[in-house]
């Protein structure tokens, strides 16, 4: 019961605009496509890329590396005894081993990274998402990810992609 009243309360709320009053105290976000659409959160997203592409790259030598060892040691299987095939297949299974930790990390801290900095992302434009709020008399910002229903001119989505894109562009800095 406790959640219905929560939810008529902000529907009321968003409801403002229709009921002919001239200012909403509640607005809307698009918090996805301010990261996807402002130029700071694409420049984010295309270096991410480019270092999972490298990645990626880095992953495929490294397999065509190993099958054509693999491959080389299957030959050698053919003339050698088991006592001095053994040595060099525990050898190859250990360097497996070891490449497919070694680039699992890789590919964690390539997903922590990106992580990281979409939250930085987001605690670089608060301020300004609450700047715009202000300028537009808003007392409360939703993410559209969090509403159910709303009217369009409480979607202050695009004005926030200007605004970002105007004051951070697209530089990555530190804080």
């Amino acid at each position: 019961m406790k959640k219905l009243q929560i939810f008529l309360f902000l529907l009321s709320l968003m409801a403002q605009p229709l009921l002919g009053s001239e200012q909403s105290s509640l607005f809307t976000v698009d918090m996805g496509k301010l990261f996807r659409s402002s130029d700071f959160g694409k420049k984010i997203i295309s270096i991410n890329n480019i270092a999972r592409q490298e990645l990626q790259n880095e992953n495929e030598e490294l397999e065509s590396l190993l099958l054509s060892e693999e491959k080389e040691l299957s030959e050698q299987r053919k003339t050698l005894s088991s006592d001095e095939f053994r040595p060099k297949a525990l050898a190859f299974d250990e360097k497996v081993s070891i490449i497919r930790t070694e680039q699992g990390k890789k590919e964690e801290n390539l997903k922590n990274k990106a992580r990281k900095e979409e939250a930085e992302f987001y605690k670089r434009i608060y301020p300004l998402l609450y700047e715009l709020l202000l300028d537009r008399g808003g007392l409360i910002l939703i993410d559209q990810r969090n509403v159910i229903l709303w009217d369009s001119t409480v979607d202050i989505t695009d004005e926030a992609i200007l605004l970002i894109n105007q004051v951070l562009g697209k530089s990555i800095k530190s804080n």
